[in-house]
C-alpha cells in the first residue's frame, strides 16, 4: 500500500494528553482508498448545556430562550441527545458515549470541532476560536482513544495562540474517498489552517465564502458543515449562499467529478438544519442519514426522493433545544471514528 510521509523538524507535547510528536516522525499517511461512512461515533452529554455568549458573534443560529429555565433547558438537551443516541442504536451505530468531564463547557455536545479520527492511525485536535470552548478538549478521551486505535495525535492546537484557527469536521468537510476537502472560509476557519490541513493528510482544498442574512445584512456562515454535507453518492449543499460565481462554479465542479449527486437546498433549509446531516452507516452495511427531526421536515418531495433512490434511511429525532440554544443540529453531534485501515 503506498504511504506517503512528510517529515516534521519538531518535538512538541500536547498539553491536554501528555503525547509527545517527535521529530521526523511521519505525519502524512495517504491512503489507496479511505473509507468515506463509518459506522462509529463519539457522542458527549450535554452536562452543562445553554447558551453560550462567547459563540454567539458569529454563530447566528443561535438563540437565547427567556421564556424556560436554565435548569429546563439543560433538561430537555439531555432528553434530545439521550433520545438521538437510542436511535443511532437501534440502526445498528456503534455510539461510544462519553460524560464531560469539565461540566462546565456549554457547548461540549459538539465534539466534532476539536477532535476527528483517522483511518491513517491518527487523532487530531483542533484550535477553537472561543476560549472557553477549548476546555472541551478531554485528556482522557484522547488517551483512551488513542490507546485503543494504536493512534498518534497531530495537536494543531498551538495555532490558537495566532489567532488561527480550523474547528474540526464544523469547519471542513472531507470527501475522505476522493480526498477532497471543502471549507467556508471564516473568523474559526483560517485558510492557512486549513491548507495546512490538507497538506499533512493529503486532501485537495476547495475553499469559498458563505453568507446568511443577518438583521438586513449578509454575513459570514460561522461553519461549513451547516451549508453542506458530503456522503458516498450525494451532496447536500446551500449553492445560493455563495456569491462568488467562481466559487461556486469550482465547488460544483469538483463535487460532479466526484460522482457526486448535488441536493441543493435554500438558504431558509440551512437554518432548518438541512445541510447538518451526516451519512452513517449501521455494522450490518445500512446506509442512513442522521438528522434532526426540523430538518427532516424542510426536506421537499423532490429532495426526499433524491435521497431514497440512493437506498438511504433517514434517521431523525427532535434537537429543538439544542439547534435553538447551542446553533448546532445533528451533524455537529457526532464525531465518526474510522477505525485504522493499517
Amino acid at each position: 500500500m503506498l504511504r506517503i510521509f512528510r517529515k516534521v523538524h519538531c518535538r512538541s507535547v500536547d498539553r491536554s494528553c501528555g503525547h509527545v510528536h517527535q521529530a521526523c516522525r511521519p505525519l502524512s499517511a495517504a491512503l489507496t482508498k479511505r473509507n468515506q461512512v463509518t459506522s462509529s461515533v463519539l457522542m458527549v452529554q450535554p452536562t452543562n448545556f445553554k447558551y453560550n455568549a462567547a459563540t454567539a458573534f458569529d454563530n447566528h443560529f443561535q438563540n437565547k430562550v427567556n421564556r424556560k429555565s436554565s435548569d429546563q433547558i439543560a433538561r430537555e438537551a439531555g432528553a434530545e441527545f439521550d433520545g438521538l443516541v437510542r436511535a443511532l442504536r437501534q440502526k445498528g451505530v456503534v455510539v461510544e458515549e462519553t460524560e464531560d468531564a469539565v461540566k462546565i463547557s456549554p457547548d461540549a455536545v459538539f465534539p466534532n470541532n476539536w477532535i476527528s479520527f483517522h483511518e491513517e492511525r491518527k487523532i487530531v485536535l483542533y484550535p477553537m476560536k472561543a476560549e472557553n470552548r477549548r476546555k472541551e478538549r478531554q485528556a482522557h478521551v484522547v488517551k483512551r482513544w488513542s490507546e485503543k486505535l494504536n493512534a498518534r495525535v497531530v495537536d494543531y492546537t498551538r495555532y490558537e495562540k495566532e489567532g488561527k484557527y480550523l474547528e474540526g469536521t464544523g469547519s471542513m468537510v472531507l470527501d475522505r474517498e476522493n480526498g477532497v476537502a471543502y471549507a467556508c472560509l471564516s473568523e474559526r476557519t483560517s485558510s492557512e489552517m486549513f491548507r495546512l490541513f490538507c497538506k499533512d493528510f493529503g486532501y485537495r482544498p476547495i475553499e469559498f465564502h458563505a453568507t446568511q442574512p443577518v438583521q438586513g445584512k449578509m454575513a459570514p456562515i460561522y461553519h461549513t458543515n451547516v451549508v453542506m454535507a458530503v456522503g458516498k453518492d450525494l451532496a447536500i449543499v446551500c449553492l445560493e449562499s455563495i456569491e462568488d460565481s467562481r466559487e461556486k462554479e469550482m465547488l460544483v465542479k469538483t463535487l460532479e467529478s466526484t460522482n457526486k449527486e448535488i441536493v441543493s437546498i435554500t438558504i431558509q433549509q440551512v437554518n432548518d438544519y438541512v445541510g447538518n446531516v451526516l451519512e452513517l452507516q449501521s455494522k450490518d452495511g445500512e446506509q442512513l442519514l442522521v438528522m434532526s427531526s426540523r430538518a427532516y421536515r424542510a426536506l421537499t418531495t423532490d429532495q426526499l426522493n433524491q435521497i431514497e433512490a440512493r437506498k438511504l434511511e433517514i434517521v431523525h429525532t427532535p434537537l429543538d433545544t439544542i439547534e435553538t440554544v447551542g446553533g448546532g443540529g445533528a451533524r455537529c453531534m457526532l464525531a465518526e471514528i474510522f477505525p485504522p485501515v493499517y
